[in-house]
């Protein structure tokens, strides 16, 4: 949806003075290194579903402090049609922050409070900007935690991972950080605030939080959220499983889902084996986490097991799936001290860059997982790509493939990589699936919203009109 002609639109000068005046001056971020920097996420600059250095910038940076200014910044925008794009944590991999029409990006990392925790109720109601590991160690002081485990929790937001409906490492037991919201407070397009109860369940018509849960902002800016929180666990024990076959390993995570037994996390990786000596050139290994209150985790242990050993499954121990839990933060925090704390001169807006291999993640019906497998493996064959993974994680629907160009890597030279994953997704689609399931879909997989949603694109965009009918929040994302 492009922005609304204006007859008398505002120059920039005079856009940047009024930001100032509703944020203050010193809270407007103008400098080109900054103005690249949140142009961008982890994915880098693309557009059109390709890489694109070239892509739009937005010509400002704005901090607000409070909903209020929040609200009154939106009034400004759709006053005089400017394009406003929230920004949280800048950790995405697919581009839900990368501005398609400029406009003014709206950083809101000022609004960090965290409003109350409530220890008998398991709720903590905090605003957008609030870092997912700073909320966790608040928590950690009435023995809770946040359900949400994602790579990037040093730097991830509470609005940024709702914004994105992400998955995190522990989701197998307490659910996408969407199924974690119980309330919102939304800054709608018009500059209205509305508030949703906070409570796990309603009847009285559609729960208008799931309006804003996944939708990278087109709907509106979140502000606040109160989120469902969880007690610490009594227990947690480690392990890994080696089996003779992927199929092996599928059919025991089948087996332990079926009758509802559920790890904290749960990954069955497919990966070349380079240990030295093995004879093998790949190794499928079941890492999983159980938690809980002690009981619980010992049968859990104790059947997850005799399912595994039952599916030709040899327990390794717990060292392979303690480690994997150790290191699964690392890549956050290697970014975090790269580009979000260094000075912004040196992180460019194409941190992402080069690419020569991608993790495409589609959610698709368990029962065609070992046939989409095959489809994967015959689509990258075909074009000269290399397969390094296959992977089931956190439930048996949830798939993740990392795919190579080799050729890419060897000598530069321009691959099919792009034009692969497409395929490899519109498989997914063609079987009853999703093209997505973890990251959003951001300019990466914007090109392929009309494919994945059909006839429901329509309703959709009567959606965005109803809601932003000058087209001002973060346009051009989810294909509208």
């Amino acid at each position: 949806m492009n922005l609304p002609h204006q007859d008398a639109a505002p120059t920039i000068e005079s856009a940047v003075k009024a930001i100032g005046g509703i944020v203050g001056p010193k809270h407007v971020l103008l400098d080109s290194a900054s103005l690249g920097y949140y142009s961008a996420d982890a994915l880098g600059r693309w557009r059109g579903g390709a890489p694109d250095p070239q892509a739009p910038r937005v010509f400002a940076v704005a901090r607000p402090g409070s909903t209020a200014q929040v609200a009154e910044l939106v009034r400004l925008a759709n006053r005089e049609g400017l394009a406003l794009v929230p920004f949280g944590g800048g950790t995405g991999v697919a581009g839900a922050i990368t501005p398609m029409q400029g406009g003014v990006a709206v950083d809101m990392c000022r609004m960090n409070c965290i409003v109350s925790v409530d220890a008998k109720a398991r709720t903590a109601t905090a605003e957008a900007g609030v870092v997912l590991g700073d909320l966790n160690a608040a928590l950690a002081r009435d023995g809770l935690f946040v359900g949400h485990d994602p790579y990037s929790v040093p730097i991830a937001t509470v609005g940024g991972t709702i914004s994105t409906n992400g998955v995190g490492y522990r989701a197998a037991k307490y659910g996408s950080m969407g199924e974690q919201v119980l309330g919102l407070e939304v800054v709608l397009p018009t500059g209205d605030t509305i508030r949703t109860s906070a409570v796990p369940k309603t009847s009285a018509g559609p729960a208008l939080r799931h309006l804003f849960i996944g939708a990278e902002g087109v709907f509106g800016i979140i502000t606040q959220a109160t989120l469902r929180v969880f007690r610490e666990p009594e227990a947690r024990e480690f392990r890994t499983f080696d089996f003779p076959t992927f199929e092996d390993g599928y059919n025991a995570m089948l087996e332990m889902f079926s009758i509802g037994l559920r790890p904290a996390l749960v990954d069955l990786t497919e990966e070349p084996d380079e240990s030295p000596g093995n004879p093998a050139p790949f190794k499928t290994w079941l890492y999983m986490v159980f938690e809980g209150y002690t009981e619980e985790v010992e049968a859990q242990v104790a059947r997850a097991a005799r399912v595994c050993a039952a599916c030709h499954g040899a327990d390794i121990g717990p060292n392979p799936s303690l480690e994997y839990w150790a290191r699964r933060h690392d890549s956050a925090y290697r970014y975090k001290e790269r580009f979000v704390d260094a000075p912004p001169e040196v992180c460019p807006e194409s941190r992402g860059w080069p690419r020569t291999s991608a993790y495409p993640h589609v959610a698709i019906p368990a029962s065609c997982v070992p046939e989409y497998r095959r489809r994967c493996q015959e689509i990258a064959d075909r074009a000269g790509l290399q397969i390094r993974e296959y992977a089931l994680w956190t439930q048996p629907e949830l798939f993740s493939v990392v795919l190579v160009d080799v050729g890419l890597e060897e000598n530069g030279a321009s691959g099919r990589l792009e034009e692969t994953v497409d395929e490899v997704l519109s498989v997914a689609q063609d079987m009853g699936g999703s093209m997505e399931y973890v990251h959003g879909v951001g300019t990466r997989l914007n090109h392929l919203m009309g494919r994945e949603l059909g006839d429901g694109m329509q309703a959709l965009r009567d959606l965005k009109r109803a809601l932003d009918p000058r087209g001002i929040m973060n346009p051009g994302k989810l294909g509208l």
